[in-house]
């Protein structure tokens, strides 16, 4: 099978930026988690390189494209973000620049932002960084005067962002959803600790009573 080329300036995509010399990074075509190889289908380049990567057998259009030095995709799906990414993190792209439209950049900047990804060619506005957990203080590069524990609303946005990724990444269900509860599991009895606490002074006094 073949399928048509296109250039990556007309379509949404993320790149390495420019960064210190002595900083590892790689821009081969085909240097991908091996997880993501079992994850897609797959059509190579003349030279045997992954290139496409597509959810089925079905779709005309792949998910997201391998171009190396970049890589692109038509939409701006959430999983195909998340596996975007994690290619980018696997070779060293730990400063990024994402072109595209609003939804795309958008996308990848509260993905990469969450992940601990620099990003360029984005603005976000404050509901993007409340998704990725970012105060302002982070974005502008000032100096946070206190600490601030994540509410439980960001701690549910934070874990169903981190199951798209699981999801993308591992193939098993059985694999995945042990690895999504136990992600919940380790945050459960934060989200509930003040009526883990309350509950616990209640059998305290309860114990108490009945001693007299």
């Amino acid at each position: 099978m073949t399928a048509a080329r296109s250039s990556t300036s007309s379509t949404n995509r993320i790149s390495p930026r420019t960064t210190e010399p002595r900083e590892r990074r790689s821009l081969d075509k085909g240097d991908v988690p091996a997880p993501l190889l079992d994850r897609y289908l797959i059509e190579r380049d003349r030279q045997g390189r992954p290139e496409r990567y597509y959810r089925d057998h079905k779709t005309a259009d792949p998910a997201f494209r391998d171009h190396g030095r970049a890589l692109s995709s038509p939409q701006a799906y959430p999983d195909s973000v998340a596996a975007m990414l994690r290619i980018a993190q696997h070779r060293g792209w730990a400063r990024i620049k994402v072109a595209g439209d609003d939804a795309f950049r958008r996308e990848v900047w509260v993905q990469a932002r969450t992940l601990g990804l620099e990003v360029a060619g984005y603005k976000p506005t404050e509901r993007d960084r409340q998704a990725a957990n970012v105060r302002p203080e982070q974005n502008t590069g000032g100096r946070a005067s206190r600490e601030k524990e994540p509410s439980r609303d960001d701690v549910k946005r934070r874990l169903k962002m981190a199951a798209v990724v699981v999801r993308t990444l591992i193939a098993d269900p059985a694999a995945q959803a042990r690895l999504i509860q136990r992600a919940w599991s380790r945050v459960q009895p934060e989200a509930d600790r003040p009526h883990n606490v309350a509950t616990k002074k209640q059998h305290e006094r309860a114990e108490r009573r009945r001693d007299r």
